[in-house]
């Protein structure tokens, strides 16, 4: 990578990702200086050792850049306010002080730069659905609230581990004769290789997702006409709208509402899953939905908000673990 220097003007470091990647750029407001994209800095699920590794690969990023003022990371491995807490530490030791400015340094989840997608006067609903799956809904920003996000033993209705998770569940009754006969089985026996589908997901090096990656057959089996990947897709839609409509009335968030669409699963072409859930949203008062991806342009209009309105990082912590160090 050919890294630009910008010796006499501020930098910026974004980091971001959630289940699946992580996504790290070094910009000066007009220019990015060094950009990459890394795996997951997601704890759960993962080997040990791997946040420490990947926050080394972060700074090696960043290779001689000077001049860096402030930080956004802004990633899925903050779930909660104990991994808040653990990431934070970790960052600490792991970084130095020059790539993580002192009390210009923001952490929270990756949902929070898309809270600024829309004007802040907006009711707005951000749908995550990608490895796994997550709502946050604002009423501009007077009231915040973040529902689902709980990963994949509690959570993630509707995201990518759910639906694969269905999807293997289905196979494995449909071959067991207690289920029906579906286009799955040969989908999963075409991915697994032949190879016996409990050591394929139990022996890989990340269980979860392998399983989330199944997630893509029940996509083409549904377009197919299969009835079984219809069911799952219909029932995923039906767990992310009840959290999406648990995170609507927290807000007391009334029509019109935007709804903001990411992660792999409502912007994947085919539209099988965004499309059932925009047939539901309409009925909680959506009236717009717009697909939006994580850019510099949004993450630095993220960190200058964090920065500048102390009320509004407040209201937006209250709902989202994030601190500023």
């Amino acid at each position: 990578m050919d890294l630009v220097l910008n010796r006499s003007g501020s930098m910026s470091l974004l980091v971001e990702g959630g289940g699946s990647h992580t996504w790290v750029a070094v910009t000066d407001g007009e220019r990015v200086r060094a950009e990459a994209k890394l795996p997951s800095l997601n704890t759960i699920g993962a080997p040990r050792g791997t946040p420490r590794a990947l926050l080394r690969q972060v700074a090696a990023v960043t290779g001689g850049v000077t001049g860096i003022e402030e930080a956004l990371f802004a990633v899925g491995a903050v779930g909660t306010w104990h991994y808040l807490e653990e990431f934070s530490k970790l960052l600490v030791n792991t970084l130095p002080e020059s790539l993580r400015p002192v009390r210009r340094t923001f952490v929270t989840n990756d949902v929070v730069p898309l809270l600024f997608a829309e004007d802040r006067r907006s009711q707005q609903l951000v749908v995550i659905a990608g490895t796994g799956s997550g709502v946050t809904a604002r009423r501009g920003f007077e009231a915040v609230a973040r529902h689902g996000a709980h990963e994949y033993l509690f959570g993630d209705d509707g995201g990518a581990y759910d639906i694969g998770r269905q999807a293997l569940r289905a196979v494995i009754a449909a071959a067991e004769g207690r289920g029906e006969p579906t286009q799955l089985a040969a989908l999963v026996e075409r991915r697994t290789g032949g190879m016996e589908l409990d050591y394929y997901v139990y022996g890989s090096d990340n269980p979860k997702q392998t399983v989330a990656d199944f997630a893509r057959d029940v996509f083409v089996a549904d377009q197919d006409g299969d009835q079984t990947a219809q069911h799952i897709l219909d029932c995923a839609a039906d767990r992310l709208v009840d959290v999406c409509r648990g995170a609507l009335t927290a807000v007391g968030a009334k029509s019109p509402v935007t709804a903001t669409f990411t992660g792999t699963l409502v912007t994947e072409p085919t539209g099988r899953l965004r499309t059932r859930l925009e047939r539901r949203l309409l009925a909680l008062g959506a009236t717009a939905f717009r697909s939006q991806t994580v850019d510099v342009a949004l993450m630095c209009r993220a960190l200058k908000e964090l920065q500048s309105d102390q009320a509004l990082f407040d209201r937006i912590a209250g709902a989202v673990p994030t601190v500023r160090l």
